[in-house]
């Protein structure tokens, strides 16, 4: 457990540039993928957000490529509330979007070995400074869940929030935005997500490791690690990489890095040269 603090610093990200206030609610769709379809894969997903695009579905969502575990997609919508779920579900039903997604379905569902959803709700009582979070320059992220046991919710939020006021007294930069599954998933799942413009991110977390005892106590620090035993019934750290390709954000976030977001399709060569 002696690298718990890590995922507490974690953050999940809206796709909508930087971070002011993160979305109520978020919708994750996790699909995975066929062996030796990944770039069959990538290519349907590209045509899902090129269907999106010409439809200018109000609702966007980012794509993250499994480095770990295993080879999983996640796409992680942001919306302001349930009601604005429904809309979207609405908007999809009664425009010309819906044939698109028919077809788009059938196609992406040769290349899915399975895939399921998720829906989760913004605890801004366990976040730490979401005005930090950038999803622009962000390249990975990391991603943690927390499988609380039952009747032990209260000890999970009072620790969160004293490893949030250690990193206060740190200074620590990495942004902390928490969410609870609230159906999809066993009761008890929390998600912490950080986001990285590069991997170096990492091999900074060492000297994290190093000073974070003492930012909180060492008396404290150690209860807390001693106790994580019976208040979780597993803890599972997985990275991913950012998928521009199949992401749909918006156009602030591609603004951030328009060569990133919006990479220039090579001209294809005229007949005969």
């Amino acid at each position: 457990m002696k690298n718990l603090f890590l995922t507490l610093a974690a953050v999940l990200l809206p796709v909508t540039g930087i971070c002011e206030e993160p979305p109520a609610v978020i919708q994750i769709g996790r699909e995975v993928v066929k062996e030796g379809r990944v770039a069959a894969h990538r290519k349907v997903e590209a045509d899902w957000t090129r269907a999106f695009r010409k439809a200018k579905f109000p609702y966007h969502y980012l794509a993250l490529e499994a480095m770990s575990g295993a080879g999983e997609v996640w796409f992680v919508s942001g919306y302001p509330s349930f009601a604005a779920i429904e809309d979207g579900d609405a908007q999809i039903e009664k425009g010309s979007l819906k044939n698109d997604m028919d077809l788009l379905d059938a196609r992406d569902g040769e290349v899915r070995a399975s895939s399921r959803s998720m829906i989760a709700v913004y605890r801004k009582d366990m976040s730490y400074h979401p005005e930090r979070a950038n999803t622009g320059k962000t390249r990975y992220m990391g991603i943690t869940t927390f499988r609380v046991k039952l009747g032990h919710l209260p000890d999970f939020i009072a620790g969160s929030k004293i490893f949030r006021g250690a990193y206060e007294k740190m200074n620590h930069p990495q942004p902390s935005i928490v969410y609870q599954v609230v159906a999809g998933a066993p009761e008890g799942m929390f998600l912490f997500f950080m986001p990285m413009e590069s991997l170096k991110t990492m091999d900074s977390m060492a000297e994290v490791q190093r000073t974070l005892p003492e930012a909180m106590g060492t008396e404290e620090f150690g209860r807390l690690m001693k106790g994580s035993g019976d208040v979780f019934t597993s803890i599972e750290a997985s990275f991913f990489r950012v998928s521009p390709q199949m992401s749909y954000v918006s156009k602030e976030t591609e603004d951030e890095d328009p060569a990133y977001w919006r990479p220039k399709t090579p001209a294809k060569p005229k007949p005969g040269a």
